[in-house]
């Protein structure tokens, strides 16, 4: 019966010693995470921008603002009796019912008369463009197809901007889209 009771009664084994892989892993991850410890901290105070002085501080300008008009800070040789070109900056595509049935999908860019866009112009743009927008589809298309026809719509909103600027402000406008259907 003594022998019964050794054969029944399990054996516990000894733990095992982990092996080489579980070491390995075990190592590298305990590396790793010291990097991590030492180089978080580290990385941050390195990287870290240096305080800008009252004097650099810029304040922060909606994107249309930012924008800076075609022909900024380029200098060119004039011709004589040339005129310069001013601040070109352009507006969203037009999709306007004209009067008749018809519609339109213009591009239109102002053309000011000096490098500087007046402040006023990015403030008051959603009146302009409603007043724009206004003219347009006050227009016949038959009205617009002739030379004639786009230089008076050009006039009236060269003129229409200025008004709404309260200066004269406004050199050119130019379509860089026209498209009756």
């Amino acid at each position: 019966m003594a022998e019964q009771e050794k054969q029944e009664t399990p054996e516990v084994a000894a733990p095992e010693a982990p092996s080489k892989k579980k070491r390995t892993l075990l190592a590298v991850g305990g590396v790793l995470g010291l990097l991590v410890l030492i180089g978080a901290p580290a990385g941050y105070f390195l990287l870290k921008e240096e305080p800008k002085e009252v004097s650099e501080v810029k304040p922060e300008m909606s994107p249309e603002i930012q924008h800076k008009p075609e022909g900024f800070e380029e200098v060119e040789e004039l011709e004589e009796g040339e005129e310069p070109l001013g601040a070109i900056v352009p507006f969203e595509t037009f999709l306007v019912n004209l009067s008749g049935g018809k519609y339109i999908r213009t591009q239109i860019q102002v053309e000011f008369e000096t490098l500087d866009v007046p402040t006023k112009f990015y403030t008051r743009q959603v009146p302009i463009r409603d007043s724009i927008i206004s003219l347009l589809t006050q227009q016949t298309a038959e009205g617009l197809q002739s030379s004639q026809g786009k230089e008076r719509v050009r006039s009236d909103i060269r003129n229409l901007i200025n008004q709404t600027l309260r200066k004269e402000d406004v050199r050119r406008i130019y379509f860089t889209q026209f498209v009756i259907q």
